[in-house]
């Protein structure tokens, strides 16, 4: 048997949070710095959601000799993790080595849908209450329109409007998803009328925001990208997160003096942000800013390829 390695790409929400758990859109893309995995003879250490995806692929195409070496240097910044869902990538890519070696086509899209079922359900041990958004950017790529609901996932790729700039941005802050996530909960069993506000401002926001994106255009973006991250800062202050932290707040304000919009890209708290322009120039000149402020721009290409053989 041939052991083929697999790579698959981190993501950026680029709007949704908190919103797709309730059963809105969630906007997502890949970006090109990927987790890569390779296969060894010698014992290896992986994360839980990494073997519970290799374990859960195995058991579906059949089992492969020896272990698993995970390199996701490219998601980290000085081995911190920079928010870019490292954790999901090393899932699928670890699925897609096993469907690769066993010969399946990974261009083939239902051979794809299988992968991220196994990643999927090696995720959940991790994150059971995630929506699966990052897994699904990691597994098929590009951008996407992201829905979950008691019927399953659905996706739809997307094209970006014409002359939208998106910029990321590391706080140098990692943050702790899960424990954001459990004082929303909190929220939900303590002041379930406050909860439902929030979440019924942010699912608005997040239809408008993907119908900006796939049918409107960058200025529309921009603004509903605004929008959202006030809803965000919202839902911090009612359920005592720190969701628009400092170091978020400076970037959204950094932003807006460029006539553009930031919020931040995932959960919140740290991690990175993600911002939103009508022109380069714009773009340029807020990257600029936030290095005079000691945020830290992070160097991607947007929409990249899913999982892939290595």
């Amino acid at each position: 048997m041939k052991r083929i390695g697999a790579s698959a790409p981190g993501k950026a929400v680029l709007c949704g949070e908190y919103a797709v758990l309730e059963g809105a859109p969630a906007v997502v893309a890949a970006v090109d710095r990927r987790v890569t995995v390779t296969w060894s003879d010698d014992p290896t250490s992986l994360p839980l959601e990494v073997l519970a995806a290799l374990e859960r692929a195995q058991a579906e195409c059949g089992p492969v000799p020896g272990s698993l070496m995970l390199d996701s240097k490219e998601l980290q910044d000085n081995r911190a993790k920079l928010g870019l869902g490292s954790s999901a990538a090393g899932a699928v890519a670890a699925a897609a080595a096993v469907f690769a070696t066993h010969g399946r086509d990974l261009q083939d899209p239902a051979v794809m849908h299988r992968v991220f079922d196994c990643a999927l359900a090696g995720h959940a041990t991790v994150a059971p209450s995630g929506s699966g958004v990052d897994v699904a950017a990691s597994t098929f790529g590009g951008f996407l329109r992201f829905m979950r609901d008691a019927r399953g996932v659905e996706t739809r790729a997307l094209r970006p409007p014409a002359g939208l700039h998106i910029a990321l941005v590391w706080t140098g802050h990692p943050a702790r998803t899960s424990e954001l996530v459990a004082k929303v909960h909190q929220l939900r069993r303590h002041d379930p009328a406050q909860y439902e506000r929030c979440m019924g401002e942010l699912s608005e926001l997040a239809v408008s925001f993907a119908h900006a994106f796939e049918s409107a255009g960058a200025t529309e973006v921009v603004s509903a990208a605004a929008r959202y991250c006030r809803a965000m800062g919202a839902l911090g202050e009612a359920s005592g997160a720190p969701i628009v932290e400092t170091r978020l707040g400076l970037a959204a304000e950094l932003a807006a003096r460029f006539s553009g919009s930031a919020k931040p890209c995932g959960a919140g708290g740290g991690d990175v942000a993600v911002a939103f322009f009508a022109g380069g120039d714009a773009a340029e000149a807020f990257e600029l800013a936030c290095k005079e402020e000691g945020l830290r721009p992070i160097d991607v290409s947007w929409g990249a390829a899913g999982a892939m053989a290595c």
